[in-house]
């Protein structure tokens, strides 16, 4: 999933339009989804992508959604998220996901889409205070279209000294002239190294080992599980924590029961504050103490 966003102006459905064209070429398929604004007095929307996208119409490889926002802040409809994670269960390659605009609230886009685009174009006055405050943290690439007009190289000086004072990822600079199609090939090629080191960071191979379950006693909690269809696979007490352990598997993770072996134990004071219910979490990593070094880098602990 790529979301588009930036100021209004900055030809994001041609952006949109040019990408989809180019993915298509690719024997790609595509889904757009076009958020407009609605009007604050009637209620309605103009939804122009679908006249602008004209070129792609009968074409099967190429969904396009125009969608009102219906008064919904952050750039995006309600609807949006639900109809592109459809999209992308139903084997579409990518979606491509325009939001309304700029807004320091607007910035949704970045936990829905993998690759977040901010456009720029050079000549809008003040160019880069054009991007309200949050928008700069969302960005895995600025795209700087119209880059054969005037005031490019500004437009990307004025990026790079407000990038240089982060800290962390920087996001890529590229330039387009969506018009002619020019820088395309290129901003894809970047998508789809970001989207690839993005997963790569969010889908880590790390699973569930099991989840720890406080309960006042285990006779009376595992009933619960076996009428779910589990069955106890030990049960033990450990000594050095005071509690009485159920291993119960479930598909490729377990549930573990504790139950307090003592009245000053770590479980029974956890009972006696929240209740029975969930304890802790362990995971499984291919590498403990590379995840503990990353852990402590980022301040978890």
């Amino acid at each position: 999933m790529v979301g588009i966003t930036g100021p209004p102006g900055a030809g994001k459905s041609t952006l949109v339009d040019a990408m989809a064209l180019a993915l298509r070429q690719q024997g790609k398929t595509v889904a757009i989804l076009a958020v407009d604004p609605s009007s604050r007095i009637t209620g309605g929307a103009i939804l122009g992508d679908r006249i602008r996208m004209q070129q792609h119409h009968g074409d099967p490889g190429i969904f396009i959604r125009s969608m009102a926002t219906r008064g919904s802040l952050g750039g995006l409809s309600r609807a949006t998220a639900d109809l592109a994670r459809l999209m992308d269960c139903a084997g579409r390659d990518y979606v491509l996901i325009e939001t309304v605009g700029v807004g320091q609230d607007e910035v949704e886009i970045a936990g829905l889409a993998q690759v977040t685009l901010v456009v720029l174009v050079p000549g809008m006055g003040d160019d880069v205070q054009a991007i309200k405050a949050g928008i700069m943290e969302i960005a895995d690439i600025f795209v700087i279209n119209k880059a054969d007009q005037p005031g490019a190289d500004r437009v990307e000086r004025e990026l790079q000294a407000m990038l240089s004072l982060g800290n962390g990822h920087v996001p890529a600079i590229l330039r387009a002239i969506a018009t002619e199609g020019a820088g395309i090939s290129e901003l894809l090629d970047a998508v789809n190294k970001s989207g690839e080191s993005r997963n790569v960071a969010r889908f880590s191979p790390v699973s569930i080992d099991h989840l720890g379950i406080a309960v006042p006693a285990l006779d009376g909690a595992i009933p619960f599980y076996q009428a779910l269809g589990l069955t106890v696979e030990h049960r033990e007490t450990v000594a050095t924590e005071r509690v009485h352990v159920a291993m119960l598997p479930a598909g490729d993770s377990r549930i573990e029961l504790l139950e307090p072996s003592a009245p000053d134990s770590p479980i029974a004071k956890f009972l006696e504050k929240r209740g029975p219910g969930l304890h802790h979490v362990a995971l499984r990593v291919p590498d403990l103490n590379a995840a503990l070094e990353r852990l402590k880098a980022s301040g978890a602990c």
